[in-house]
């Protein structure tokens, strides 16, 4: 997929980072346009993350240039940004297919869903550092991106409840004391997108989705301890 994403993304290189001057080492911003795009050093990319922009504001071609490489780190498990997870991808309107060729938007679409899939697995050693990701921070990168909230909703409704159960027990309940538990909100939800998704967090279809393993005959124990508890916390937060 990483292969196939620098055949349909690969053009010449710009020659603006498109980003405050300052805020960037002035070695790393000379040469960052010196390597090719397969061997921009984590460092460099990361600076470049670092520099102010506004959400949304780099160029079409600036973008396509560098999403390539920002896909494969985030592939290989390392944020490209130590700011926050959430806005690896917000700087450009990725998740709009009409911005790309059929064959981009292949690539992007496969991410997502590839990327959304292993995040639901809690601490999963293929994640790299992102190992501990939240769920809920996936979403917000993906959204924040342009995906359609409804569409990344309907990914995670889709998931098997046993996967669901355990993710969101991890997310909201492994910090805790047994008994107690918190949904967890990433602060970078947009006005309105956080009561959608808290709205999805609370709704009764997915307590139920949880009640039925509870009460399932075949029901491994931790796995209704920890689908009870993440009832709990919905019934707690509604």
């Amino acid at each position: 997929m990483i292969e196939e994403a620098y055949r349909q993304f690969g053009r010449k290189k710009p020659n603006d980072l498109e980003v405050c001057e300052c805020c960037m080492d002035p070695q790393t911003r000379r040469e960052f346009f010196n390597h090719p795009i397969r061997d921009l050093p984590l460092h460099d990319l990361r600076e470049w993350y670092f520099a102010a922009a506004d959400p949304g504001w780099v160029s079409q071609p600036l973008w396509q240039y560098l999403l390539p490489r920002i896909l494969e780190v985030l592939a290989a498990g390392e944020p490209v940004s130590e700011i926050s997870v959430e806005i690896s991808l917000s700087r450009h309107t990725t998740g709009d297919p009409a911005l790309w060729s059929a064959a981009q938007w292949a690539v992007l679409d496969q991410f997502q869903r590839r990327f959304l899939e292993r995040a639901m697995i809690p601490a999963n050693p293929s994640a790299g550092r992102l190992a501990h990701l939240r769920l809920d921070d996936a979403l917000c990168m993906f959204r924040l991106s342009g995906w359609p909230l409804l569409d990344l909703i309907a990914q995670v409704t889709a998931m098997p409840g046993l996967a669901l159960a355990e993710r969101l027990w991890h997310d909201w309940c492994g910090d805790f004391w047994p008994g107690y538990g918190a949904i967890a909100l990433t602060s970078f939800w947009p006005a309105g997108d956080n009561t959608l998704v808290h709205d999805f967090y609370t709704s009764l279809a997915l307590q139920e989705r949880m009640e039925a393993l509870v009460l399932a005959e075949d029901a491994a124990p931790l796995v209704a301890e920890h689908a009870l508890a993440v009832m709990q916390v919905i019934a707690d937060n509604r």
